[in-house]
């Protein structure tokens, strides 16, 4: 019995050491085996950060001062530019618009003006039938106000404000064209005068102190005022006073002398 069991106490003994033995060994293979990649050694790891440490030091610094640079490029041939833009170029675009546009409005003005003088130089130049202000002024390019009717009408004359009996003269040399009536106008007087120029004078009594084919002298009395017609009663006692050149009718004002 006694020797029976220290042969299984022996066996199993013999088991753990194999096992242990063979566990051992495994694991030496293990640490033994071969890498597929070389270690670094120490000098290469220290290159390998002294590297990475350069890149990230150097060029970084390098690319802003570049930025910088431009910049300051830029900003020197911006500034060289301006120095030479003359100054009216500088000015905002909104003022260069607005002075080109009254430029313009001058141009425009002067060359009206030019013309005007041109039309009339060496043309007759007229005066005022009478003596009075206005109540009724020429407007052929759009509607004014008409008292007397109530709504806006365009106006190829212009009413002289005057008393009942006032007397009326010619504007300039001419010959008497016409004397007629109309319910509208009134008695009306019409004469003729150089190149084409011709003056009108309405709302005159009937007892006119010319007649048809008269030579009249500039200021010479023609009629007399009379009472309004119905037409035009809203502007009291006037005279209706218009120049045309060539048929055309023509703002009176701008062909008076003073």
């Amino acid at each position: 019995m006694n020797k029976n069991y220290y042969r299984i106490l022996w066996g199993c003994l013999a088991v753990v050491v194999i096992a242990g033995g063979i566990y051992y060994f495994a694991g030496r293979n293990r640490n033994t085996e071969p890498s597929t990649t070389p270690p670094q050694t120490t000098e290469q790891a220290r290159h390998q950060t002294q590297t990475a440490h350069q890149v990230i030091v150097n060029n970084t610094p390098a690319l802003e001062e570049a930025v910088a640079q431009r910049e300051a490029e830029i900003l020197e041939e911006v500034q060289q530019q301006a120095a030479v833009v003359p100054e009216q170029q500088q000015k905002p675009l909104e003022t260069a618009e607005v002075e080109k546009k009254q430029n313009t409005e001058e141009n425009v003005t002067q060359q009206q003006n030019t013309e005007q003088a041109s039309i009339f130089e060496n043309e007759p130049l007229f005066a005022m039938p009478l003596a009075g202000n206005i109540v009724m002024d020429y407007s052929a390019d759009h509607a004014i106000y008409d008292a007397t009717l109530d709504q806006y009408r365009t106006n190829d004359h212009i009413s002289i404000g005057a008393k009942k009996g006032e007397a009326v003269k010619a504007s300039e040399d001419g010959t008497v064209e016409s004397i007629k009536t109309d319910d509208e106008r009134g008695i009306t007087v019409v004469i003729n005068h150089d190149n084409g120029w011709q003056t009108t004078y309405s709302q005159l009594q009937e007892d006119v102190v010319v007649k048809e084919g008269d030579k009249v002298k500039k200021g010479q009395e023609i009629g007399f005022v009379a009472e309004p017609t119905k037409y035009s009663v809203a502007l009291g006692e006037h005279v209706d006073f218009s120049i045309a050149k060539d048929g055309i009718k023509v703002d009176p004002k701008s062909n008076v002398s003073e």
